[in-house]
């Protein structure tokens, strides 16, 4: 069962303190504190900004200020707006588009895996806790869209920016326990016409087992890529976080007597065998069925992140933001976050 609060000392008098808090690991929010979300991928280009697009006409026209974060470029300081409101402020043009994020979160029973910070789901909402928490603190909207029990939560999909954003994403997470399946076809279906124009799409997910009877997975994981690759070609970035337990890495069950698994979403009969026959065919399947999303993600330019939950979540956010800011990734040493 997945458990409530994600860190010890979180919660504060003010609802978005009390929300982080429940959400994100103390560990991870202090290794946030003061950093900014840089997207630096092909719709954004490399020339202006923070988020810059392709905006002709426009490039030094005045939009607003917003506070300087570390990681800021120093040279677009506002120094008469620094002088008056004594704080570092950066001055924003039409040219800077705000980044829209919509976060796509599984909330299947087939995420209800693992113990304390290595549990599947839990570790999801902790990565999808700090990007909010870093887009809503620099002014970008956010939305969330979850699956579960065969049904779509879409209520907070359309990206919303503001004061009480992040406590409604936090809540509605939290709130949603593990259960059933995710329906992937009538999620997209619910999300795609709410995406503004140039969004971020962050998929939150373990993929292992997306089908819904028998023998369908491969259908049901070739239809949702489909539709991930559509956005791509609509001028929206896709990225896949793929969160997985160190026991379906490793199936370190190899005894010789007998085993029975059993399917967390109830749609699979249950699986009994030797421990040792099991896990041989178990880790085959698996590399053919991790390969070949590899491939597909690469050939349709979508950005997969594999994270073992067995990671500090603090460690794998750090990764992935080095990755969406298109900057060389230096792990440490069992902490690599695959591709």
């Amino acid at each position: 069962m997945a458990e409530d609060a994600s860190g010890s000392g979180g919660a504060s008098d003010d609802p978005e303190g009390e929300a982080l808090g429940r959400l994100v690991p103390a560990a991870l929010r202090e290794r946030l504190r003061g950093r900014p979300l840089l997207v630096q991928r092909p719709v954004w280009g490399r020339r202006h900004g923070r988020h810059p697009a392709a905006r002709a006409g426009v490039g030094h026209d005045f939009r607003d200020h917003r506070a300087y974060v570390p990681g800021d470029d120093p040279r677009r300081l506002d120094w008469r707006a620094v002088a008056r409101r004594d704080r570092l402020v950066l001055r924003r043009t039409e040219s800077e588009d705000e980044l829209s994020i919509t976060l796509l979160l599984d909330a299947g029973a087939g995420m209800d895996y693992g113990e304390g910070p290595s549990h599947k789901l839990r570790y999801a909402r902790a990565v999808a806790g700090g990007l909010s928490w870093l887009a809503l603190r620099q002014g970008d909207p956010v939305g969330l869209a979850m699956g579960r029990q065969q049904t779509v939560d879409a209520s907070l999909a359309r990206p919303r920016s503001g004061r009480e954003r992040l406590s409604a994403l936090a809540h509605r997470m939290i709130e949603a326990q593990p259960r059933g399946r995710c329906p992937w076809g009538p999620l997209m279906s619910a999300v795609a016409p709410r995406l503004p124009r140039r969004s971020l799409l962050v998929l939150l997910s373990d993929l292992l087992d997306p089908g819904t009877t028998e023998g369908d997975a491969d259908e049901v994981l070739d239809e949702l890529l489909r539709g991930l690759a559509q956005l791509r070609a609509r001028q929206h970035e896709v990225v896949i976080v793929q969160t997985l337990h160190p026991d379906e890495l490793d199936f370190p069950w190899n005894e010789r007597g007998m085993l029975r698994f059993e399917d967390l979403r109830g749609l699979r009969a249950p699986l009994e065998g030797p421990g040792r026959n099991l896990r041989e065919s178990y880790l085959q399947r698996l590399g053919e069925h991790l390969g070949r999303l590899d491939e597909r993600c690469e050939a349709e330019g979508l950005l997969l992140l594999r994270m073992p939950t067995g990671i500090p979540v603090e460690d794998a956010f750090m990764q992935l933001l080095a990755r969406l800011a298109g900057q060389p990734v230096e792990a440490e040493a069992g902490a690599e976050v695959g591709a």
